[in-house]
């Protein structure tokens, strides 16, 4: 298929010199549910709520999963191939009978879809965790997520994101409180890539990024830099308008902006009433994340700090568009996005094909930047997807890269042993305190479904 994409990926995530890891990235591959002619998308994503063959999908995903719990918990990354059914009686899905010729049906073997995100967590990892194992699922059953209409898929991704903020509320009293007592202050930044055919749907709240390497003409020896997203940062006059109107402010901290916390004093017992003093603390550096649900407005109903994603999306053109990077700010603050897609594309064209990857690549060198600088380095993470032209010259293989190409579907993935494509497990710690080595994984498979684990 023509208008399917084929990319190499690689991914990284170092904890840097902070005491805690709170930046997540979660990596899915799909393939597209089919829609029947009357619509187009699933019967269960129109009337807003999964079908029960989807549910029991995820379920079992979910309880397959379950055996890796030390994997996806201490490890910054997770990528999975996954298979959602629509429709149809979840009973039949590993029987072999009749029945499973309508449920393939379901599901469009010629399409997939890639959902790619970068969670940078703060206040705690919960919110960053919980964005990681939710934010897809909610995404995938909004009502237009499946629409060939870009403004409605769009628009699915802002109700997505809205609904993942509004679930974090019910998880809110099993999160740990403050040292204070206070319920959590966890938040989370969340930059969401989803490619479907030539298209890329980006969603994104807070100061992580999306960056695109954009070759204009063959002869041009260096890529520009185009950002895709842009930083939801207090003093911006748009971001600090709406906050002020929900009655919130934005204070300068240690030089940085920051939207303001405004509580009773820790004193305070009871109701609070007009004469009950409020402290006003320079609190968030960014204006949006997902949860950060302390800045809840009873007044307005609304939240100073919003979910509400920036939306666009953008037609890929493998000829032009060289490389789509995902970072936290641990990478844009040391590295500005035009050095960064350079990097790659001399990193390509330089490096032998037993080299480390680009994602390692880059975040490697900002964490160097931050040591060089004397400064105490940002948890970092990177995405690199490297586009490929379809039918020109394979695009070089690194350590710890796979290459997808969206038309050949799960089957096609490669598996264990192939030739660069493994990657290496971080050291996880157990519950008993102790750090164990994992054994080097990748494509190992379940019944049903394969999954890839950095």
């Amino acid at each position: 298929m023509d208008d399917a994409m084929i990319f190499r990926m690689s991914a990284f995530s170092e904890q840097g010199g902070r005491k805690y890891m709170e930046d997540v990235v979660e990596i899915r591959l799909e393939y597209e549910p089919t829609p029947t002619p009357a619509e187009d998308y699933p019967n269960s994503q129109r009337h807003g709520g999964p079908g029960k063959a989807e549910s029991e999908a995820i379920k079992q995903t979910q309880s397959e999963t379950h055996g890796h719990e030390v994997s996806a918990e201490s490890s910054p990354a997770t990528a999975a191939w996954t298979e959602s059914l629509s429709d149809g009686n979840s009973d039949n899905i590993s029987a072999p009978t009749s029945d499973q010729k309508d449920a393939e049906n379901l599901v469009d073997t010629r399409r997939s879809v890639a959902f790619f995100a970068v969670f940078d967590g703060h206040g705690g990892r919960e919110a960053a965790h919980f964005a990681r194992e939710n934010l897809w699922g909610l995404l995938k059953r909004q009502r237009g997520f499946w629409s060939k209409d870009h403004s409605e898929v769009c628009a699915a991704l802002r109700k997505g994101f809205i609904a993942c903020h509004h679930a974090m509320w019910k998880e809110l009293p099993e999160w740990p409180k403050t040292i204070t007592g206070l319920p959590s202050t966890s938040g989370t930044t969340a930059s969401v890539i989803v490619i479907r055919g030539v298209h890329m749907y980006v969603a994104h709240v807070g100061d992580s990024a999306v960056v695109v390497g954009v070759k204009e003409n063959d002869s041009d020896i260096t890529l520009q830099a185009l950002e895709v997203t842009q930083d939801h940062k207090p003093e911006l006059p748009k971001e600090k308008e709406r906050i002020e109107r929900l009655g919130g402010s934005v204070m300068k901290k240690s030089g940085v902006n920051r939207v303001v916390w405004k509580r009773p004093r820790l004193t305070h017992n009871g109701p609070v009433r007009r004469s009950t003093v409020i402290d006003q603390i320079p609190f968030l550096a960014v204006a949006r994340s997902l949860g950060d649900l302390w800045s809840y407005d009873f007044y307005s109903g609304e939240f100073v700090v919003s979910p509400e994603p920036d939306t666009t999306m953008m037609t890929l053109d493998p000829k032009r568009h060289r490389y789509i990077i995902l970072g936290s700010d641990g990478l844009w603050n040391m590295m500005p996005p035009k050095n960064a897609v350079n990097m790659c594309y001399s990193h390509d064209k330089m490096v032998g094909p037993k080299g480390m990857s680009c994602a390692r690549r880059l975040g490697c060198t900002a964490l160097l930047f931050w040591k060089e600088r004397m400064l105490r380095a940002d948890n970092t993470t990177v995405i690199v997807l490297a586009l490929q032209e379809r039918g020109g010259p394979p695009i070089p293989m690194h350590r710890d890269e796979i290459v997808v190409d969206m038309a050949t579907g799960i089957d096609h993935v490669p598996g264990p042993g192939t030739t660069y494509n493994t990657c290496e497990v971080p050291k996880a710690e157990h519950e008993d305190g102790m750090f164990y080595e994992e054994d080097e994984v990748f494509g190992e498979e379940h019944e049903g479904w394969t999954c890839l684990e950095w």
